[in-house]
Formats: structure tokens, C-alpha cells, sequence
């Protein structure tokens, strides 16, 4: 039996349609009714995914701080604590976690000391060392992934679903500093794949591993790339700092899988419009 960990989360709602015998639990049962856990305390073992994090955009809405870090934060730590109190055990855990950590680190690698920018990449680090102990402390395997810029499924927050609803709406894009900004996209069912391999292989992985392609990617690049098949979106400039590479180091994950073969963000996008196009 796999725990998937917040049921809002985009990433939460595709594992679960792609793994058997799983349960979604919202943050919302941690906090007020979470002996709605115990009716599952006859499995010989379970499996937990934590994707009960807050959107960052949730800060620029809500001044709530206190609701925002316990959802964040306490409710990973109030299920965890409660597991081991009722002696369920856990086989295999895996905390999402984000390239946020890394904050202006042009290439990331997990063994690059972290240096978050905002209060969600701190969050994430607290989150990622809270695991840690609570892991190594009752020999729980582990890994703490670090997803980068995750797109697809039922996406509302990441750039490439922005451009394809302003193409399909026909809106204007707003994009930060002409979209020069270089990133490394991850479509979601390739994060499904690498986390199904972890549930799957839990013997020898890395604590830490970076979810990613390896490859960085503009924006303005992806505007090009459907220009080119006219597909043109139009744009508003707006200069804000921001962190200017973000690329993935993926030699420990290509250890596990191929990546390779992980999608392209720009065919994604082309053959998505033209898709749309075509109905």
C-alpha cells in the first residue's frame, strides 16, 4: 500500500492514477482526522509519497503564515510521529522536494550545499532535514527528490502551461526578463516513472536525487521553437530578479533510468497546439 500525500497536488492526483494500490490522504485528514490512517494499520508494510506542500503562489495570497507552514511542514511530521506510534511500518518513503533548494546555483548537484532564496526553498530544506533524521533515526528507506520544473497532467502554475493557455485563449504572456532565464523542464509522467522505480528498487538509491532532464531551456527558446511552426503567442516583458540557470546535475538519476528518453519540452508544446489546433 502506497500513502500518497495531498490530494490537490497535481503530481499527488497522476501517481495515483498510475500506481495500484495506492490512497490519496489530504492535509486536511492530518490535521483534523488522522486516525482515519489507522483503518490501514494491518498492512504488513506501506509506502509514503509527500506532496502535501503550499504553492508558492499561495504567499502572495494568503498572509496566513501559520497556516501556511504547518501545512508545509507540521502536518509531515504529525503522520510520520503517528505511524510509528501505532507501529506501521514504513518501507519506503519519498519526500518531494524541489530545485528551490539550490537557489542562484547554475549547476545543481546534490551534493552542492544548499542556498534557498525564499521562504519556500527554506521550508523545503527544513522538510528535507526533518526526514532525514526522522529516517535515520528508525532506519527508514529513503530519498528525497528534488524535482525541477515539473509540467503536464492538470498543470495551472508552471510557464508551459501558461503559453499554451494564452496561445489557446488568445491572451497575452507575461514573461520575466524577455524569457532568458534558462531551466530544466521534467514532464510529470517522467517524475511517475523515476518514483514508481524508487518505490519499486528500494535497495542502494541515493538519499538525495535531482528529477530532471539535464537539459536547460528558455522561454524565449520555446517561442521560437512554435514561431517556427506558427504558433505565435504574443508577449508582455516584465524585469524582475530572478534566479538565471537552473540545470539539473543527472548523473545519479540516469543510474536509474534512462533519461535519455525522458519528453521534450518543446515538441510537448508544439504537438499539444497543433493538437488543439487540429480539434
Amino acid at each position: 500500500m502506497t500513502f500518497i500525500i495531498g490530494k490537490r497536488s497535481n503530481l499527488s492526483r497522476r501517481l495515483f492514477e498510475k500506481m495500484g494500490d495506492s490512497v490519496q490522504i489530504s492535509a486536511s485528514d492530518i490535521e483534523n482526522n488522522i486516525h482515519t490512517v489507522l483503518k490501514y494499520r494491518n498492512c504488513e508494510e506501506v509506502n509514503i509519497i509527500f506532496n502535501n506542500f503550499q504553492a508558492s503562489t499561495l504567499l502572495n495570497q494568503n498572509n496566513d503564515f501559520e497556516s501556511y507552514i504547518t501545512k508545509s511542514i507540521l502536518n509531515t511530521s504529525k503522520l510520520l510521529t503517528f505511524l510509528i506510534t501505532n507501529k506501521i511500518k514504513i518501507n519506503k518513503l519519498i519526500y518531494t522536494s524541489s530545485s528551490s533548494v539550490y537557489g542562484n546555483n547554475k549547476f545543481c548537484s546534490e551534493n552542492n550545499q544548499v542556498k534557498p532564496m525564499n521562504l519556500q526553498g527554506a521550508l523545503k530544506v527544513s522538510n528535507e532535514e526533518m526526514i532525514k533524521i526522522f529516517c535515520e533515526k528508525h532506519k527508514i528507506n529513503y530519498t528525497i527528490a528534488r524535482v525541477f520544473n515539473m509540467y503536464g497532467g492538470e498543470d495551472k502554475f508552471s510557464i508551459v502551461s501558461k503559453i499554451k493557455d494564452s496561445y489557446l485563449e488568445d491572451k497575452v504572456l507575461n514573461i520575466i526578463n524577455h524569457g532568458k532565464a534558462i531551466r530544466d523542464y521534467i514532464y510529470i509522467d517522467d517524475v511517475v516513472k523515476v518514483y514508481r522505480r524508487l518505490i519499486d528498487n528500494v535497495e542502494n538509491l541515493p538519499k538525495k536525487l535531482n528529477i530532471a532532464t539535464g537539459h536547460g531551456v528558455r522561454v524565449m527558446d520555446l517561442l521560437h521553437a512554435l514561431e517556427n511552426e506558427n504558433l505565435e503567442i504574443k508577449t508582455n516583458n516584465i524585469q524582475r530578479e530572478e534566479i538565471s540557470t537552473s540545470i539539473a546535475d543527472v548523473s545519479a538519476l540516469s543510474e536509474i533510468i534512462d533519461v535519455e528518453k525522458f519528453k521534450n519540452v518543446k515538441n510537448f508544446l508544439i504537438h499539444k497546439l497543433e493538437n488543439e489546433n487540429n480539434n
